[in-house]
């Protein structure tokens, strides 16, 4: 009896062993997958894109904003508004450190985002600065598969040490098709669901795939804004310098 007890006991810590992954195996799967999303993006060397903003409440479109876009690899990134005039020149630029910085033209001086305000809505949109400089997932965040069917993967990321964000958690769906996000659900200090983002109109640019019409919603006010990207052109030559402080304050 105790031969067929200990045999059983096998079974049954190996079905639990089975059924309940790894959490470092389950953690690695996931850094592949984010990593399989950042490649996609570095096919090519640099991007360049045009964009409008709109933002929507109550169904009536009540903000319209037109952005130029530079993209260097995943941590540089610089997005420098055109239109309207009241917000012409403003520059957003995350540098090759992970610092995020704002150029206002009102004041003629370059700002450090705080880590506070990198999640709240800016120019009266649902976009954050994070929204718009951040490009990479696999160096901020890590975290576990919620669930996987033949389309897409749906990942639960939290902060990594030395993320400022102010989210707790991202819930991320990658479509396996373009090995790139298509929703991301961002929850609160408490757990709520606060804001989604969601990503569609996929086109080809050279060697990379990528969405052109996102549209974030924030579940507190009930507010939309929707964001179309514009004429992307790739590997044009554009140098490291042009994601600098002094770069930036050069284009004013």
């Amino acid at each position: 009896m105790a031969r067929i007890s200990s045999g059983l006991a096998t079974i049954v810590a190996a079905t639990v062993l089975f059924v309940i992954p790894n959490p470092s195996i389950a953690g690695d799967k996931v850094a592949d997958i984010l990593a399989k999303v950042d490649a996609n993006l570095t096919k090519v060397e640099d991007q360049s894109y045009d964009g409008n903003i709109e933002v929507i409440k109550e169904g009536k479109t009540t903000k319209s904003l037109k952005f130029k876009v530079k993209l260097k690899g995943l941590a540089m990134k610089l997005v420098r508004f055109t239109a309207p005039g009241d917000v012409r020149g403003m520059t957003i630029l995350t540098t090759a450190q992970g610092h995020m910085y704002i150029y206002l033209p009102s004041y003629k001086r370059v700002r450090r985002v705080a880590a506070h305000v990198r999640n709240q809505g800016f120019m009266g949109t649902d976009l954050s600065p994070e929204d718009m400089g951040t490009a990479a997932l696999s160096t901020g965040w890590g975290g576990e598969i919620e669930r996987e069917d033949e389309v897409a993967w749906v990942l639960n990321l939290r902060p990594k040490p030395g993320n400022e964000t102010t989210f707790s958690k991202v819930r991320v769906t990658v479509l396996k098709k373009y090995s790139g996000v298509s929703r991301l659900e961002y929850f609160s200090a408490k757990g709520y669901i606060i804001k989604t983002q969601d990503r569609d109109a996929w086109k080809t640019f050279g060697a990379i795939t990528l969405p052109t019409r996102f549209e974030i919603q924030d579940l507190r006010t009930g507010s939309k804004t929707v964001m179309h990207l514009l004429d992307c052109q790739v590997n044009t030559g554009i140098p490291e310098s042009a994601f600098t402080k002094r770069a930036i304050m050069r284009q004013h």
